[in-house]
């Protein structure tokens, strides 16, 4: 009797224990929307094991997004159960009924689940696709402007994410062919709520710019999503049913603080498109929807004159490119003017939802020679993509003279004095005359003597502001060579001129080039081209001042003859 009833305690032990251990899948939603997600739960009681299931048999009809597993241990009446749990977000890859097939684990395996994967539906409040309350309803979907552009034309791809129930996350991703694309956000989402059947429902709309970069046939990235929801759990709420205000705390309501965070993902399509290839077999390809080409000169009504730099600064705009897709322009040569073209400054810019490239581009002119000089014409080859037509932009040619020293309008203004002064004072000489003729001779006397010391006086200054003079004209010659020696080519070139001033005075020194003109030395007249090009050219070369300073020196000993009258700088401005 005794066996008898040890052995029946040790069978329902064991039948228990048989009961105890089992492996079984449950999914949080059915049906489920086409590119949403879904999450399978697997849970393996009471059988101590450190295998893993096998979820190879999921990858035919499902995408695996995520896997992560836990331990839980449940004490209930004494009786102690422990269990392991496996949580995989997943989304179907197709409509339609799909079944999750049984699942195997250490010997057991989980009974299959039918799926219903309803398909796109138009209109994302429809809820009769929703049967469960923690499941809110959510979309993804994407759409280009243009499935038949030209290569490296723009088209807009729009991506609208519509949310019922409280979705959070990160920005879109799109997902392959990146090296098939540039594509550029075009600014933050826009957000529009709308009430449909009592709820809100809000519609995000992301904004993207792509540019195809080959022809044929290609396809839009797939965009993914990753988020969650909240969900309110009130199995862990302790206040359920106490408020009925979520926005009791300034919008942040106890359902936040106690809610659960359900992980979606949610996916908009590839899209397919035929890009066409350009439409012109050689030269830049510019695909552009508007394109503007304009210039502006430092001063409005500039005045050129030999050896004078003239700042001229040209903008080039181009809407629907990037700025890398931006030509570089050319400035042709011009005779008898030097030319130190900038580097570019390019950006970018957003304007009614297209990308604006932007480039800047100084060059400085230096005439060399005077008379007549025409700027050449700029052009800009383009396709114009509303139009479907080859255009060229143009900034017409420039026209100017360039004169030989100072401006002449100044010269004309101090020539028009002195011929209004003369005929004032003939008048006023003959009262004058009369009145020293009726002085006697003591006070002629005084007069000569006074005469005789004023000119002593006057030689004295002159002597002091001579020798003045010569010093600091001697201070000007250290001071190139010590701006030379430093490297301050901006006070060089400043020091130069002064010293011409000073060592040549009849010459009529204004500018570098006079110089040059004047001390005719071709060793010389190289350094001095390098200083114009380390002004206005960028140059990245190092600066050379010991050979500056040698042919400095050997040039400044030159005697040079300086010839005034027909020879000089303002006779040559009306010949």
């Amino acid at each position: 009797m005794k066996k008898l009833i040890i052995g029946l305690l040790l069978a329902i032990i064991w039948n228990t224990n048989i009961q105890a251990q089992e492996f079984t899948a449950t999914v949080n939603r059915n049906p489920v929307p086409e590119g949403e997600t879904l999450v399978l739960t697997l849970e393996l009681k009471d059988v101590d094991t450190s295998a893993s299931p096998d979820l190879n048999v999921l990858s035919n009809d499902f995408t695996v997004m995520s896997v992560s597993n836990g331990y839980r241990t449940n004490i209930i009446n004494g009786d102690v159960s422990k269990s392991r749990q496996w949580s995989l977000v997943m989304i179907p890859n197709h409509s339609g009924e799909i079944v999750i097939p049984a699942i195997e684990l250490a010997g057991y395996k989980t009974k299959p689940i039918s799926l219903k994967v309803n398909a796109p539906n138009s209109n994302p409040s429809d809820s009769t696709t929703q049967t469960q309350a923690d499941a809110p309803r959510f979309k993804m979907i994407g759409s280009v402007d243009n499935q038949n552009p030209y290569v490296q034309q723009q088209i807009t791809y729009k991506l609208k994410i519509y949310d019922a129930g409280g979705l959070q996350g990160d920005a879109p991703v799109f997902l392959s062919n990146a090296d098939d694309w540039v594509i550029k956000s075009l600014g933050e989402p826009e957000i529009e709520t709308q009430i449909i059947n009592g709820q809100p429902l809000r519609e995000i709309t992301f904004t993207y710019a792509m540019f195809p970069q080959k022809s044929g046939n290609l396809v839009v990235p797939a965009v993914q999503f990753n988020g969650y929801y909240l969900t309110k759990s009130k199995r862990i709420d302790p206040f359920a049913g106490f408020f009925d205000d979520d926005d009791m705390f300034g919008g942040f309501g106890l359902n936040d603080i106690f809610a659960r965070k359900n992980p979606i993902v949610l996916r908009a399509k590839a899209i397919p498109i035929e890009v066409k290839p350009a439409a012109i077999s050689d030269g830049w390809w510019l695909p552009a929807s508007k394109v503007e080409l304009s210039a502006e000169f430092e001063k409005s009504h500039p005045q050129f004159a030999i050896g004078e730099p003239i700042s001229r600064t040209i903008y080039l705009k181009a809407y629907g490119v990037t700025d890398n897709q931006l030509p570089e322009l050319k400035f042709a040569n011009i005779e008898g003017v030097k030319q130190y073209p900038e580097k570019p400054i390019t950006e970018m810019g957003i304007e009614n939802d297209q990308i604006v490239a932007k480039a800047q581009i100084g060059n400085v002119y230096i005439p060399s020679q005077s008379g007549e000089i025409i700027l050449p014409e700029i052009t800009v080859n383009w396709f114009n993509t509303k139009t479907q037509k080859l255009e060229t932009a143009a900034l017409p040619a420039y026209k100017a003279v360039v004169f030989q020293g100072n401006d002449p309008v100044i010269l004309d203004e101090q020539s028009q004095p002195s011929a209004a002064v003369a005929p004032k004072a003939v008048p006023a000489a003959q009262p004058a005359l009369q009145e020293v003729n009726q002085v006697d001779n003591t006070l002629i006397v005084w007069m000569l003597l006074g005469a005789f010391l004023g000119g002593i006086i006057i030689t004295f200054l002159l002597l002091k502001l001579f020798g003045s003079y010569k010093t600091k004209s001697s201070n000007h010659y250290h001071e190139v060579i010590a701006a030379a020696q430093s490297a301050n080519v901006h006070k060089l070139r400043e020091e130069l001129v002064e010293w011409g001033k000073e060592k040549y005075p009849s010459a009529g020194i204004t500018n570098l080039q006079d110089l040059a003109d004047v001390l005719k030395d071709d060793e010389f007249n190289v350094q001095l081209d390098k200083i114009r090009e380390f002004l206005y050219a960028g140059s990245d070369a190092q600066w050379d001042g010991v050979t500056f300073v040698r042919a400095f020196k050997k040039a400044a000993s030159h005697k040079v003859k300086c010839t005034s009258g027909d020879d000089g700088a303002l006779p040559k401005l009306y010949k």
